[in-house]
């Protein structure tokens, strides 16, 4: 069983190398360092040193597109939404919403340049980080779904669609846009991760498992069950949530022929749910997945939104008890950019 995490919110070298060494030496086999569009325009320079002091430490190393263009996981603004306006998510009601349309033409351009980027970093993999449509929040209060040109081009009049046919055409956009990109990343000589939410913890599309882990280029597939940062309370809720979906996934990349990832939650973890964590960490790590990895290095206690009320010990507790479990076995006849 592989080890991962991820790593975000330091540009400085020479700090980055020495974490870099520190998370070898825990066993960390695999960085997730994410890039977001900030880093697009301002360091990627600076991220092809990183990913290159990442290497000499002995780290696989995964790129993500954090937060770029508001359809991807993470804590970061979009810039290309300022820059081209039209990129926006329209509901119908007319209002932009807090993301690109995943059916925007311009928004693969876009993201054919980030791949670009990415492979000038000198990394093997992409991780592609929770893709999503905009979900009921601040950038969306009414929880409205895209209504704009290029979605109607695809769907016709929504108001003449039941539910269900739209659940089914917003998942199929989810689909397309990724085999796009996993194949042209795969053109780049990039692998491509793909890590997706939990089916029905927000207000999403239900996703195609299978045909997401079959996609051209993709060399691993998962999910990330984070049950405390889904309001899943109790061990009884917990377990089962757990294993509904380290059993999905599993299967998913089995029938592939590819790597399972599961990742385990170590942000907004409150001082006191420290054994909760652990008791649902040993329950994922026995289905065994081909890799295990943990969001965020030092239980991201550098970044105050996400830090856990006792970084230290989810951290090192985390660590310990991965270290400690069972090999997954060979993973041999799956496929893998190794």
């Amino acid at each position: 069983m592989k080890l991962a995490a991820s790593y975000f919110g330091n540009r400085m070298a020479r700090h980055v190398a020495a974490d870099m060494e520190a998370l070898r030496a825990l066993g960390c086999e695999r960085v997730v360092h994410t890039f977001s569009e900030n880093d697009l325009a301002y360091y990627a320079g600076t991220l092809r040193e990183i990913v290159a002091l990442s290497r000499d430490a002995g780290l696989d190393v995964a790129l993500d597109p954090w937060g770029v263009a508001r359809i991807f996981g993470g804590e970061a603004y979009s810039h290309w939404l300022l820059e081209d306006p039209d990129l926006a998510q329209r509901g119908r009601s007319g209002r932009p919403l807090a993301g690109a349309c995943l059916n925007h033409p311009r928004l693969r351009e876009r993201l054919f340049g980030w791949i670009d980027a990415a492979a000038a970093t000198g990394a093997r993999r992409i991780f592609w980080d929770e893709p999503h449509w905009v979900p009921r929040g601040p950038g969306n209060p009414d929880g409205e779904i895209c209504a704009c040109e290029h979605c109607r081009r695809i769907a016709g009049t929504l108001v003449k669609r039941s539910p269900a046919e739209i659940a089914r055409l917003r998942g199929e956009a989810v689909v397309r846009l990724l085999a796009e990109l996993t194949a042209y990343a795969e053109r780049r000589g990039l692998a491509s991760s793909i890590c997706v939410l939990p089916q029905g913890v927000i207000d999403q599309p239900p996703l195609d498992w299978d045909e997401l882990a079959g996609l051209p280029g993709v060399t691993e597939f998962g999910t990330d069950p984070y049950w405390q940062a889904f309001g899943i309370d109790t061990p009884e809720e917990r377990d089962a949530f757990i294993d509904r979906h380290a059993t999905a996934a599993l299967g998913a990349a089995r029938r592939a022929g590819v790597e399972c990832l599961l990742w385990l939650q170590a942000f907004r973890v409150p001082a006191g749910r420290e054994e909760d964590l652990f008791a649902g960490t040993r329950r994922l790590l026995a289905h065994q997945p081909d890799c295990i990895a943990i969001w965020g290095f030092e239980a991201c206690a550098h970044m105050s939104t996400l830090a856990c009320g006792n970084p230290d010990r989810v951290w090192h507790g985390l660590i310990d008890l991965v270290r400690a479990a069972t090999p997954a076995g060979d993973a041999a006849g799956r496929r893998s950019d190794e």
